[in-house]
């Protein structure tokens, strides 16, 4: 799934088109229906933690009849998305498939939560209009071009992707949505305190929440306290503050706990940097096989208590399990 530098990127690319028409449509999208979006001006756009929020409104006053051509789109009760494509987007060095599963419960959350919020705007009338973009595991957008394929699918077919949303102003230009889910709200739900590329996230609650008596990999990728991180940053800011990934949080040193936040942030944001400058980023120990000090790096599943499973890479010599003095950060 894309994380925090990722979708802040994605961000980056769909602002300049705030203030714009959409003129036509197009997509293969089931759960929304891309005509709904024709005519509409994009108003505004907004980033938080793994979401993206776009404000869609008419270029005039919705009627109060009870009649909004924005939620009846929605269609229920469709099956899932198609996402036989996913794998030609990100080519041979893709995420590992083993989080497929973690996925599939993401995605059934995410569907919860637009039944409610569909329920809730169907009661509020119409203020302001949110298309609430979710990246499932190989979301991406881009913009003036579509995904060409990088490899032959199973058949040996070189099928390109095809989108699930694309949307086109004037001058030619257009927005391409590939392996989204998307669903309409009535305003964006944040909290800027818990996002780690947020001027607002709040330290002191990263602390308190990384201080609990459950593994810290555990803790990490809870977006409640650390929204926008996902696996590589867990996995490269626990090997560069030299902490075993099931290590209880509640057994480590307030400075080992700071180190960890702080390579936690470091690395996100040396990553969103990276992107903007367009290097790609490199890991230490996130899918290796060794570790820069030349160990050999351990893979394994670790299931949360809320039942989501994650790949985990660590160095047993860099991030022992049971350290006899306080862990040591990893000097490079």
């Amino acid at each position: 799934m894309p994380e925090g530098p990722s979708v802040r990127k994605f961000h980056h690319l769909v602002s300049p088109f705030v203030g714009k028409q959409v003129i036509k449509t197009g997509g293969s999208s089931k759960k929304l229906n891309p005509a709904s979006l024709q005519s509409l001006w994009l108003q505004d756009t907004q980033v938080h933690g793994k979401k993206l929020f776009l404000r869609f409104d008419p270029d005039e006053e919705m009627r109060p009849d009870g009649k909004n051509p924005l939620f009846e789109s929605v269609k229920k009760g469709d099956g899932e998305e198609d996402t036989a494509d996913q794998a030609q987007i990100l080519g041979p060095k893709g995420p590992e498939i083993s989080d497929q599963s973690s996925m599939s419960k993401d995605l059934t959350s995410f569907e919860e939560e637009n039944s409610r919020y569909l329920r809730e705007d169907t009661h509020a009338g119409y203020m302001e209009r949110w298309l609430h973009v979710h990246f499932g595991l190989f979301g991406s957008i881009w913009v003036n071009e579509f995904s060409r394929a990088k490899k032959a699918n199973k058949r040996g077919d070189w099928r390109d992707p095809v989108p699930r949303l694309v949307l086109h102003f004037d001058g030619g230009n257009f927005l391409a949505f590939y392996n989204c889910q998307m669903s309409w709200s009535s305003s964006p739900v944040v909290k800027p305190s818990s996002d780690i590329l947020s001027e607002k996230f709040h330290r002191g609650q990263a602390l308190e929440a990384l201080g609990q008596a459950q593994p810290v990999c555990y803790t990490l990728l809870d977006q409640r306290h650390f929204a926008g991180l996902g696996n590589i940053i867990k996995n490269e800011a626990l090997y560069r503050a030299g902490i075993h990934p099931l290590f209880p949080g509640s057994l480590l040193s307030s400075s080992s706990l700071e180190s960890l936040v702080d390579h936690v942030l470091e690395f996100s944001t040396s990553w969103l940097q990276g992107k903007f400058q367009g290097k790609q980023q490199h890991t230490q120990v996130y899918q290796k096989e060794q570790c820069p000090l030349g160990h050999q790096v351990m893979k394994d599943m670790f299931e949360s208590p809320g039942g989501f499973q994650r790949l985990t890479w660590w160095c047993p010599q860099c991030q022992p399990r049971v350290p006899t003095k306080e862990p040591e950060q990893i000097q490079l």
